[in-house]
């Protein structure tokens, strides 16, 4: 109906310019009859006084002089003139909105929301998931800021270590491990291509296929602690007050250091993450709470309940936001908008600093600050 109203609009718009145009057309054809009529009058009558004139030679004169004048001037008008002989208004149906039309199969999207969205998770610890290497340091615990689901797989980002590591979830064994220079937050760009955020190194690509391998690297000027990818667009954190948009050359697109009245907007914004709809940006902010903003990081709000002082935060498959909250030692889960559901994990072990979820297997895994084990979690609904 929407689109009915809209192609009503589009029509009424079209015949107004029609008929504007053939009355624009119609009025200067009048005028240059209305032309053609007056000099067709006067030359009536000027031949009208040459015919009384009568052998008055300063007479005839004058009226051949003045006949000559206006067919002179008539000649002059005809060269000029715009209008043709024949003309129509021809109407060109517009082929851009045929081609955009043609191109779409569908009038939009569908999605299945289900009720459980709504609901808290049940959560039952089932294992510690050691994810100390042998090439580790060996003064230092591992510290795994940040972690990002691919298929059926997990990556971890050791920032103690300078490491990726990427682990079966099934087996808990690990696949393969890069080196990567402080590494903290991780997100996915592509099906076998990872950008992880390096603190004051900027953001490495890393190729997940087969094995981990480096690609190429962009230098930031500013520290990057989170980072998330929509259509083509990087959104990185600084870990104090700024939010930043590049494109994928790392050209800057945006800044975002306040809400609508001009008020600071983070005070330590951390990892961050889409929405499943990629409409909505959630920054943690372990100071301020939860900010939500759209995909053009204009700011819509922020979470402020006293539960909600998120670190890491992650996306499960209804859509629910999930946050990890080191200060609290929580796990809380909300809704898609942002607004706090309720606390699912209560008294982890000290300091959880990532969240992510593998919404198929119902695998929760929380990374936590200098420890070398993950804590894995089974995850289940009120429904099931």
């Amino acid at each position: 109906m929407e689109m009915e109203k809209f192609l009503k609009k589009m029509e009424e718009v079209s015949l107004k310019e029609i008929e504007d145009d053939y009355k624009k057309l119609e009025s200067q054809i009048l005028a240059e009859r209305k032309i053609y009529e007056d000099s067709i009058d006067e030359l009536k009558n000027l031949k009208q006084l040459i015919a009384q004139a009568s052998g008055n030679i300063a007479q005839l004169f004058v009226c051949s002089k003045l006949a000559e004048k206006k067919c002179t001037t008539l000649r002059d008008h005809e060269k000029k003139r715009k209008t043709f002989k024949h003309t129509e208004v021809k109407f060109v149906p517009s082929e851009q909105l045929k081609s955009s039309i043609e191109k779409m199969k569908h009038l939009g999207e569908t999605s299945a929301i289900s009720s459980r969205m709504y609901n808290l998770y049940k959560v039952t610890k089932i294992r510690d998931m050691n994810v100390r290497l042998k090439e580790d340091r060996s003064e230092y615990n591992c510290w795994i800021p940040g972690s990002c689901i691919i298929d059926d797989t997990v990556i971890f980002t050791d920032f103690m270590n300078n490491k990726l590591k990427h682990f079966d979830i099934s087996s808990s064994s690990l696949i393969d491990y890069c080196k990567v220079p402080f590494p903290r937050g991780v997100c996915r760009v592509g099906e076998r291509e990872v950008a992880v955020a390096c603190g004051v190194s900027g953001v490495q690509f890393v190729s997940i296929h087969n094995k981990l391998s480096l690609l190429r690297s962009i230098k930031m000027n500013h520290f990057c602690c989170g980072i998330a990818y929509s259509n083509d667009k990087l959104y990185i954190t600084d870990q104090s007050k700024s939010l930043y948009m590049y494109d994928m050359s790392g050209n800057i697109l945006k800044t975002v250091t306040s809400d609508n009245s001009g008020q600071p907007l983070f005070e330590r914004s951390n990892l961050i993450t889409f929405n499943d709809k990629k409409d909505r940006l959630f920054v943690g902010d372990d100071k301020k709470g939860l900010v939500c903003l759209n995909a053009e990081c204009d700011y819509i709000e922020t979470e402020t309940d006293s539960d909600v002082r998120p670190t890491g935060v992650c996306i499960e498959g209804y859509g629910n936001v999930i946050v990890a909250n080191c200060g609290l030692q929580t796990i809380v889960q909300c809704s898609r908008d942002g607004q706090k559901c309720g606390i699912i994990v209560n008294n982890t072990r000290e300091n959880p600093v990532s969240v992510s979820i593998h919404h198929g297997l119902r695998k929760m895994f929380v990374g936590y600050y200098r420890s070398d084990t993950v804590e894995v979690y089974n995850l289940t609904g009120k429904s099931d």
